[in-house]
């Protein structure tokens, strides 16, 4: 290594290894500057429900119901059809009749928007645990992950 750097510096004057050492360091901070400011995901607020839980969200209560079907493609299995996920929730937004949604989570990915007023949005992102062969549909005790 250190004969390289010799053999390096000999080739090239000073200024120029001046100039790569600048774009070196420039790009390092560059880089950490990236990592170091906020996203949009990041500024948002996450919650997660367990089965019959509820969340109150400023003038809004969520409540994880009921898993109504979970046959998502277990994790370490290949399938022919990725399957999905149908839960139920309640939202009941202060001083309006409660509302009951069914909610599918399929491979698309996409975020079921629960409820949308001036001040807030309320995205289910996630059901877990995401089903393995190894463990039992009995024993799989279930999270609605909730995004504000």
């Amino acid at each position: 290594m250190a004969s390289f750097l010799s053999y390096l510096c000999n080739k090239l004057d000073s200024m120029k290894i001046l100039r790569i050492v600048f774009v070196l360091i420039s790009f390092c901070a560059f880089a950490k500057a990236q990592n170091a400011s906020p996203t949009k995901a990041a500024d948002q607020i996450t919650f997660e429900l367990g089965l019959g839980e509820h969340q109150q969200i400023n003038a809004v209560e969520v409540t994880f119901l009921e898993v109504m079907e979970d046959s998502r493609c277990p994790k370490d299995v290949d399938c022919i059809w990725a399957g999905q996920a149908k839960i139920k929730v309640r939202i009941v937004e202060k001083g309006l009749k409660p509302i009951e949604k069914e909610v599918i989570f399929d491979a698309s990915g996409k975020n079921n928007i629960l409820h949308t007023s001036d001040d807030v949005v309320i995205k289910a992102v996630h059901l877990s645990p995401y089903p393995k062969t190894t463990t039992a549909v009995h024993n799989r005790v279930y999270y609605l992950k909730l995004q504000v």
